[in-house]
């Protein structure tokens, strides 16, 4: 047990000198620019996604994200929110999020998530030098 603690020690020791802490920062914002999403069916409903532009947070690596999904209706019960971070770069990411009912027939359009006023929240942190 001693060695996993020593060598655990010596990792973050490692980790923490490849970098001065000043360098860490964390970067946060609104996106609700929606998009028709990458897996969408013939009628381009059930899948939207916003694309969220980082370069004025200034990474030099890709951050670690968080995001949540706001709205006024039909944001409970999907898919993606947390889960759906694509391509993610120093510079920006792109977020699928998913949402269908096949017991009403409603699916999620970029009209739908735009009238619902649906947002995502994010936030990034990582190193900016």
């Amino acid at each position: 047990m001693k060695t996993v603690a020593v060598f655990c020690v010596l990792v973050a020791a490692t980790l923490a000198a490849e970098r001065p802490s000043n360098c860490y920062k964390t970067c946060s914002g609104r996106a609700k620019n929606w998009m028709i999403g990458d897996h969408t069916g013939w009628d381009d409903l059930g899948m939207v996604k916003v694309a969220v532009d980082l370069t004025g947070c200034g990474f030099t690596s890709a951050p670690i994200v968080h995001a949540m999904l706001n709205g006024d209706a039909h944001n409970i019960q999907t898919k993606g929110a947390a889960s759906g971070i694509r391509e993610l770069t120093a510079d920006g990411f792109n977020l699928n999020i998913f949402k269908e009912d096949p017991l009403s027939g409603f699916k999620i359009s970029t009209e739908r998530a735009t009238a619902n006023n649906w947002e995502i929240l994010w936030t990034a942190s990582g190193y900016g030098c």
